[in-house]
């Protein structure tokens, strides 16, 4: 199976036809109908014979909606396919055989429905009405349109979206308000946020729009009081956010400790799943005691407050002005002294930290690690790098940049997005 697309993969000959709706086992008859040089796309005319990884799809708005491309097969085979495509990048742009690398097995999720903290839906029109939903399953065979498919929850977020979106949907479409149409330029509602703290059970509703909502969303809020969960509305129109009703944070709980989750702060969309890779880096030998651990990218400072508890001294840098104040907060509200947050870029971090850290965390975005990044990295030559990520492929890449100086230790992927082609990985990585 191919991921990230999901695809199905049919060899014909020299042929490589990647189908999507295919897992793997199924008998199918296709029609070449995307022929594109050594591969081409198949569109499944039928499904002869179903494979025994299959199973039936939870969710009603699975092939429709695309926020699932993964829900058709048994949760073991996903783990299965993950593992093999973790390997495969490793091994394509790592540019050497990973025979004997210390890959463990997926880490399962702790949850496999209703576990990611954040989600954020879009808004349509339909039989005069606004709706709210997700963007449709893209397909190769036609061009993306920007098609919200309309849905009345997620099982991949939270009960309490069976409840939030009816209202929002409702009390909206009596608002005056209309989808935002980017290629048009016109419109207004761009996106609902909804969060929720997994240890907490505290909800904040998020609605952002293009340009001022005045005091259109009134109706909405009175309805959204009615539900005890909702702790928190907020309101963006013209770049602008504005608390509406409730706190001003809600509050997640991981591992023993308590973080504040505002509008705009990074958390990992799978808490629960988070706090077993964060004990997990914690437990690795060699981190406990470490005179000094540096985490780049830190976001609201998870990593770095897991960490606290082990190490003496630990610092955060993020670019981000919101995550650091976040983070600040975070350590206050736990009583980690020992935490020094920075706003700043990683690529300028070696100018400070040369030679002054043993432990060092990147836990950088999908597109991975500038060149000026791993400069820095390779500047501050930490005895031990904990790299987290959530793409093998520029992990693969940035791995080989530092093969050289540094060796991997341990690579434990772990299941932070079940039904998805998606995951993370957690790498130790030794100076060599």
């Amino acid at each position: 199976m191919a991921l990230p697309a999901g695809h199905g993969v049919i060899r014909l000959g020299g042929l490589v036809v990647f189908a999507p709706g295919c897992v793997p086992g199924d008998r199918v008859r296709i029609r070449i109908a995307k022929p594109a040089g050594r591969f081409a796309y198949g569109d499944i005319l039928a499904i002869e014979k179903e494979s025994p990884l299959r199973e039936r799809p939870s969710c009603p708005h699975f092939g429709r909606c695309g926020g699932c491309d993964l829900q058709a097969l048994s949760y073991e085979a996903q783990l299965r396919i993950k593992e093999n495509h973790l390997l495969q990048a490793l091994k394509r742009i790592g540019g050497e055989d990973m025979e004997g690398e210390p890959i463990s097995p997926m880490v399962p999720s702790v949850d496999r429905f209703f576990y990611r903290g954040k989600i954020e839906f879009s808004f349509g029109r339909a039989q005069g009405r606004t709706t709210v939903g997700l963007s449709g399953r893209s397909s190769p065979f036609s061009s993306y349109a920007g098609r919200v498919v309309p849905v009345d929850g997620c099982l991949l977020f939270s009960p309490v979206a069976g409840q939030v979106l009816p209202l929002v949907a409702d009390a909206l479409s009596g608002s005056g308000l209309m989808p935002y149409d980017a290629a048009a330029g016109k419109g207004t509602l761009q996106r609902l946020v909804i969060r929720e703290g997994k240890g907490t059970g505290e909800v904040m509703v998020h609605v952002v729009a293009a340009s001022d909502l005045g005091r259109r969303l009134t109706g909405l809020k009175d309805r959204l009081a009615a539900l005890p969960q909702v702790a928190s509305f907020y309101a963006t129109g013209n770049r602008a956010t504005r608390l509406l009703s409730g706190k001003p944070a809600i509050d997640e709980k991981l591992s023993g400790l308590t973080f504040r989750i505002y509008p705009f702060s990074f958390f990992q969309p799978n808490p629960m799943t988070a706090g077993l890779l964060y004990e997990r880096l914690a437990s690795f030998p060699g981190i406990e005691g470490s005179r000094r651990a540096l985490g780049l990218y830190c976001g609201s400072g998870p990593v770095e407050l897991h960490l606290a508890r082990v190490v003496k001294e630990v610092a955060g840098i993020d670019s981000s002005g919101d995550n650091i104040a976040c983070a600040r907060e975070n350590a206050r509200l736990n009583g980690s002294e020992n935490c020094t947050f920075i706003e700043d870029k990683a690529e300028r971090a070696g100018r400070v930290f040369a030679g002054k850290t043993d432990l060092l965390v990147v836990d950088p975005p999908r597109r991975g690690m500038s060149g000026a990044a791993l400069a820095a990295v390779r500047r501050i030559g930490p005895e031990r790098i904990a790299y987290i990520s959530c793409n093998p492929t520029t992990l693969a890449r940035d791995l080989k940049d530092l093969k050289g100086s540094y060796r991997a230790k341990a690579i434990v992927p772990f299941d932070f997005f079940p039904h998805t082609a998606h995951f993370e990985v957690l790498t130790l990585l030794e100076r060599a």
